[in-house]
């Protein structure tokens, strides 16, 4: 028979108390904040969408989704990395939140020109940055702490498919009035309705993407002792 330990069982059966929930976030300060921080992010333009307003305007008018996109990442890391320290958790949550947005803006910025050696020297700078800043994300994996999935390999599929679908009916835009920035390989017409869902549709697999590849450190499973 196994051993069992009844104080063992009710130590563990407290930890979900609120006692011991409200002890451990009051040791975690950076997480609490990153926590009403992302809870702004998400619950403030959810607001403004619930208005009509689809851009946050403070942020030279970025897309509300995508803030709450961002919000839903740093809880995401604030939860699943609660076993590592504090500065740990918050600071894997800057890096996912920023390795997922400039990720996007850099191939955005990107896909204007295709070929880099035709940017003007303003844009390559903010390219260079943006890129540089997307890199920050291999720290993640390089630490064993962002993981290829496969729902995370599955969203990057369905992202570079997405994004090659965009390039090839000519990279429209939300509010180019039907103009095409490069030469159309499919004879598609997208109104700015559908324009504005197939970047919204790419951009939240991206999201998924780095949501499921922030993964928890697997624990060796500890296989109860019998006595005969």
């Amino acid at each position: 028979m196994s051993n069992f330990d009844p104080s063992e069982d009710k130590q563990s059966s407290g930890q979900f108390g609120w006692p011991g929930f409200l002890s451990r976030w009051t040791r975690r300060p950076l997480s609490v904040l990153t926590v009403l921080l992302a809870l702004a992010v998400i619950i403030y333009p959810l607001y403004q969408l619930s208005k009509g307003s689809a851009y946050f305007e403070p942020l030279d008018y970025i897309d509300s989704t995508t803030l709450i996109m961002l919000g839903i990442l740093f809880l995401r890391s604030v939860v699943v990395y609660r076993n590592d320290t504090d500065l740990q958790a918050v600071s894997l949550a800057v890096v996912g939140g920023l390795s997922f947005i400039y990720t996007f803006e850099a191939l955005y910025k990107w896909s204007f020109f295709i070929n880099p050696l035709i940017m003007p020297s303003d844009e390559m700078r903010a390219l260079v940055i943006q890129v540089g800043t997307a890199l920050t994300g291999l720290t993640g994996f390089a630490f064993g702490k962002f993981k290829w999935t496969t729902p995370s390999k599955i969203c990057t599929a369905i992202f570079v498919l997405g994004w090659a679908f965009w390039l090839a009916i000519g990279f429209p835009q939300i509010f180019s009035a039907g103009k095409l920035f490069l030469h159309p390989l499919l004879p598609l017409t997208l109104s700015e309705a559908v324009v504005y869902g197939l970047n919204r549709a790419i951009k939240f697999v991206l999201f998924l993407a780095f949501f499921f590849a922030m993964q928890p450190d697997k624990k060796k499973q500890v296989v109860p002792t019998q006595t005969v």
